[in-house]
C-alpha cells in the first residue's frame, strides 16, 4: 500500500505573504497527534507520522482501516455524539488510551473529522490557580475603571496562571496596526508596552484564522513539523487545520519569534463584533507546554476583556461626556428671542467649543459667516463649506486628517487637519468646528517598511526589533464618540432656532405686505367709489345734454359734421356708462361673502329664459337647457355668469344663421381627476374665434373684435372667471372661426 505526504510545498517557496496558505499546511507540531476520518465512513483518512509514539499504533496500519478497529468503545460514542451535536464546532474531553491520559480535540473539516490528542499533564498547581483565577475575574469588574486597567491586571492574572516571562494585550487599529496596550513580564526584560507593530506582522490571512481559531499555541519555536500522511490514492489533497490546536505555523512566523528570541507562544484573539480587536500574546524565552486547563482560563480571561470593551470605553468618554452635555446645556438653557441678531448672541460663546473640544467654529447662514476662535479666513470657510456640501451629501460628516479627503484644500487643512460639519440643508450654509494639528510620535518595534523583506526568492521577516520613532502629521485628535452626539443634539437644536426666526421673518413680511395690502384696497375702494359714483353725475350730464340736442329741432340747423359728432359723443357717454356700470358689478364680485346654498340650475336657468324671452325674441335665438345638476353656489353671483354667457353668444352671432344656444351637462365620473367636478357645457354656433386667444378672453377688457362693431366693456367673460373662482371651480372656452364657441363650468362637486 503506497502512503503520501500532505505537506504543502508552497510554503517552503513563498514569494507573497499575504497569499501564504497557512491553514492547509500539511504538518503538526510535535507535542501531540492528528488522526482524521472521513465522516461518512469512519475510515481513517489521515495520520500525523508521530502517532506511533502517543498510542503504539503505526500512521501505515491505520491509514485506510475503520477506527473502531483500533480504539475502543467510549472514544467511538465521544466521535458519534459530537457528530450528532450541530451546535458545537469543538469538542475536548479527556480519554484514556493505552493506558495514557490524552485531552482529545474533536472538530469538522468539511468531510473530515479531526482527532487531535495531547498527552494529559497538570502543571505547577493549576487547580489551586484556576480557582483563585476565577474568583479574581469578578473582581476585577469593582477594581478597573478604564479598558487600560481592565487590561493590566488581566495580563498579570495569565501571568500568574501560565507563568509565562511576558504577557501583552496588543490592540489593532483600523489599518490593523498593533499596539501593546498592556504588558506584565519578568523584571529583566526589556519592556514592550506602547510599542507598535505593522499590520503586515499579522497578514490578512492570520487574521482570518484568529478569528476562527481563538487559540494559538507553540510549545517550542524550535519545533520539527510531524508530516501528515494519506493513502496515495486517496482523491483529498490537504486537510483545512484552521480549527486545529497543533497546526504547524508558518515558517515566516518561526523565523520572526526566533529573530525576536522567543522559545515558546501562547496566543488568545479578542474578538468584538465579529471582528478582530486584539490578542493576548504570551511569550516565553525557553520552550513551554500548557495543559488544556489553563489555556481554557486563559480563554476566559480573553472572553471577559472583549465583553467589558465597550463598557470600559463609555468609562472612558464619561468624564468628556459630562463637560460637553454641561457646554449643551449651556447652550440651549438660554432664552433667545427669535430675530436674528440671536444667532450671533448664541454662538458669541465658550461653550459652543466645549461641545466637542474644538478650538474654532464657524457658521454660515445666508452667505453671512458667524465665528468664534481660532478659524479660517471667513472666505476660505466658505470655500470649504461649498467643497463639502458637494463632497458628502450627507448632513454630517467628520475627519481627523482633511488631507486625505482632498489636497486641494491645503488652504485650510495645513493648519486645522480636523473638522466636524453639519449641513444645514440650504446651498452651502452649515455649521464646523476645528480642531488644529497633532504632531504625534509612534515608537514603532522595527522599521515597519522593513517588515518583511525578500531574500533568496522567498520572503524574511525583520531581524531588527530596534525602537524606530515615525512622527505623524496632517492629523487631528480623532472626534469622540460622546463629543460628536453632544454636536447632533446642537445641531438639532440650532436648526429648529434656525426655523423659529425664519418663521418669524416670514411672519413680519406678511404682516407687512397684510398692511400694504390694506391700504390698496383702501385707496382703489376710494378709487372705485370715484369711478362707479363720482363719475357717473357729469356722464349723466353729457349724455341727457346730448339726448337733448339730439331729440330737439337744434339738432338739425346744427352742420352735418357737428351733428356727427355729438351723436357720437352720446354714443361714446352711453359705452363709459356701461363700462362703470360693468366695473362696479366686478368689483361687487370679489366683495360678495355671500354663503353657499344647494342650487338646481334646471330652475335657476328655467327664471333666466324668462327675465331673456324679450331679448331671445329679439334676436330670433334659441335656448335650450338639458337636465343640469344641483350644486353649491351664490344665487345671484351664478345669474350673473351665465347672464354673461348668452349675452355674449347673442352678442357675437352668425349672419348666417339664427342664434341656437346649448346648456347641457357634461359630468364624466368615469374619469377620476373629472369625477370631483359638475360640469356643465354652453355652446353656440356664433361667429367663434381662433384657439390661440383662449387664455386672453378671460382677461379684463380682452377684446378680440372691434369695439365699433361689437358693442361692450371686456369685462363679460373677466368677470365670469371671477365668478368661478370664487366657486372654487375653473372656466374654459374653446372656439372655432365660424363654427361658434364652447364654454366650459367646471363647478367642484364637494
Amino acid at each position: 500500500m503506497n502512503f503520501k505526504k500532505i505537506v504543502n510545498n508552497s510554503l517552503v517557496n513563498l514569494n507573497n505573504c499575504e497569499d501564504e496558505p497557512i491553514h492547509i499546511p500539511g504538518s503538526i507540531q510535535p507535542h501531540g497527534f492528528l488522526i482524521s476520518i472521513d465522516s461518512d465512513t469512519n475510515l481513517i483518512s489521515v495520520c500525523s507520522e508521530n502517532v506511533f509514539q502517543f498510542i503504539g499504533i503505526r500512521y501505515e496500519e491505520l491509514l485506510g482501516k475503520k477506527i473502531l478497529d483500533f480504539f475502543d468503545k467510549g472514544l467511538i460514542d465521544e466521535i458519534d455524539a459530537f457528530k450528532k451535536d450541530s451546535g458545537n464546532s469543538v469538542k475536548i474531553f479527556n480519554h484514556v488510551i493505552n493506558n495514557n491520559d490524552f485531552s482529545i480535540n474533536l472538530h469538522q473539516s468539511i468531510n473530515q473529522l479531526v482527532i487531535e490528542g495531547e498527552p494529559l499533564s497538570h502543571q505547577f498547581n493549576e487547580n489551586n490557580n484556576l480557582y483563585n483565577s476565577s474568583k479574581q475575574l469578578l473582581s476585577y469588574i469593582e477594581d478597573t475603571f478604564t479598558l487600560k486597567e481592565l487590561a493590566d491586571v488581566v495580563t498579570v492574572a495569565i501571568k500568574n496562571i501560565t507563568k509565562y516571562d511576558r504577557v501583552m494585550v496588543y490592540r489593532f487599529d483600523k489599518n490593523y496596526n498593533g499596539e501593546v496596550i498592556a504588558e506584565s513580564k519578568e523584571k529583566h526584560l526589556e519592556s514592550f508596552l506602547g510599542l507598535h507593530y505593522p499590520h503586515t506582522d499579522i497578514p490578512v490571512q492570520a487574521r482570518e484564522l484568529y478569528i476562527k481559531n481563538h487559540l494559538r499555541i507553540i510549545g517550542d519555536v524550535s519545533y520539527s513539523p510531524v508530516p501528515l500522511y494519506k493513502l496515495n490514492n486517496n482523491k483529498f489533497e490537504t486537510l483545512d487545520l484552521s480549527l486545529s490546536v497543533l497546526r504547524s505555523v508558518s515558517p515566516i512566523h518561526i523565523e520572526y519569534l526566533k529573530n525576536m528570541q522567543v522559545g515558546a507562544t501562547l496566543t488568545i484573539s479578542l474578538i468584538h463584533k465579529g471582528k478582530l480587536w486584539g490578542l493576548i500574546t504570551c511569550h516565553h524565552y525557553s520552550p513551554k507546554y500548557l495543559s488544556h486547563k489553563i489555556r481554557s482560563a486563559v480563554k476566559l480571561h480573553g472572553h471577559f476583556i472583549t465583553s467589558q470593551i465597550d463598557v470600559r470605553l463609555m468609562n472612558e468618554e464619561f468624564e468628556i461626556a459630562t463637560k460637553t452635555n454641561d457646554a449643551l446645556n449651556n447652550l440651549i438653557s438660554k432664552k433667545l428671542n427669535i430675530k436674528r441678531d440671536s444667532i450671533h448672541e448664541l454662538l458669541q460663546n465658550n461653550s459652543i467649543l466645549k461641545l466637542c473640544n474644538s478650538v474654532g467654529f464657524t457658521a454660515i447662514i445666508d452667505n453671512k459667516v458667524y465665528k468664534f476662535g481660532n478659524t479660517p479666513s471667513d472666505e476660505n470657510s466658505k470655500r470649504l463649506g461649498l467643497f463639502l456640501s458637494e463632497f458628502t451629501k450627507e448632513e454630517k460628516f467628520h475627519t481627523d486628517s482633511l488631507v486625505k479627503i482632498s489636497t486641494d484644500l491645503s488652504f485650510i487643512s495645513t493648519e486645522f487637519p480636523g473638522i466636524n460639519y453639519y449641513s444645514l440643508k440650504k446651498d452651502s450654509d452649515c455649521l464646523i468646528w476645528y480642531r488644529t494639528q497633532t504632531i504625534k510620535e509612534i515608537n514603532w518595534a522595527g522599521n515597519p517598511d522593513k517588515a518583511i523583506k525578500k531574500a533568496n526568492e522567498r520572503l524574511t521577516p525583520r531581524k531588527s526589533f530596534e525602537i524606530f520613532t515615525e512622527s505623524i502629521k496632517d492629523c487631528s485628535r480623532i472626534w469622540l464618540k460622546s463629543e460628536l452626539n453632544t454636536c447632533d443634539s446642537f445641531y438639532n437644536y440650532f436648526q429648529i432656532h434656525l426655523r423659529s426666526i425664519l418663521l418669524n421673518e416670514e411672519k413680519e413680511i406678511q404682516k407687512k405686505l397684510t398692511e400694504i395690502l390694506e391700504e390698496t384696497n383702501a385707496e382703489l375702494e376710494n378709487i372705485n367709489w370715484i369711478s362707479t359714483h363720482d363719475l357717473q353725475e357729469p356722464l349723466r350730464k353729457i349724455r341727457m345734454i346730448a339726448s337733448v340736442l339730439v331729440g330737439g329741432n337744434e339738432l338739425k340747423v346744427l352742420p352735418e359734421d357737428v351733428q356727427s359728432k355729438i351723436i357720437k359723443i352720446q354714443s361714446s357717454a352711453e359705452r363709459m356708462q356701461n363700462l362703470i356700470a360693468d366695473i362696479l358689478k366686478y368689483t361687487k364680485t370679489g366683495a360678495q361673502n355671500s354663503n353657499f346654498e344647494k342650487i338646481n340650475l334646471n330652475e335657476l336657468l328655467i327664471e333666466l329664459q324668462d327675465e331673456l324671452s324679450v331679448t331671445l325674441l329679439d334676436n330670433e335665438a334659441t335656448l335650450i337647457i338639458e337636465n343640469l345638476p344641483t350644486i353649491n353656489g351664490i344665487p345671484f353671483l351664478l345669474k350673473q355668469l351665465f347672464l354673461n354667457i348668452i349675452n355674449n353668444s347673442l352678442k357675437f352671432q352668425s349672419l348666417t344663421a339664427k342664434p341656437i344656444i346649448k346648456i347641457r351637462d357634461k359630468s364624466d365620473t368615469s374619469i377620476l381627476d373629472l369625477s370631483k367636478y359638475a360640469i356643465i357645457e354652453i355652446e353656440d354656433n356664433g361667429i367663434g374665434f381662433d384657439n390661440e386667444y383662449n387664455e386672453k378672453i378671460f382677461k379684463i377688457f380682452a377684446r378680440l373684435n372691434n369695439k365699433e362693431v361689437y358693442e361692450g366693456s371686456g369685462i363679460g367673460l373677466a368677470l365670469c372667471k371671477k365668478i368661478m373662482t370664487k366657486h372654487h371651480g375653473l372656466i374654459t372656452a374653446n372656439g372655432e372661426l365660424g363654427k361658434g364657441v364652447k364654454i366650459v363650468l367646471y363647478f367642484p362637486v364637494d
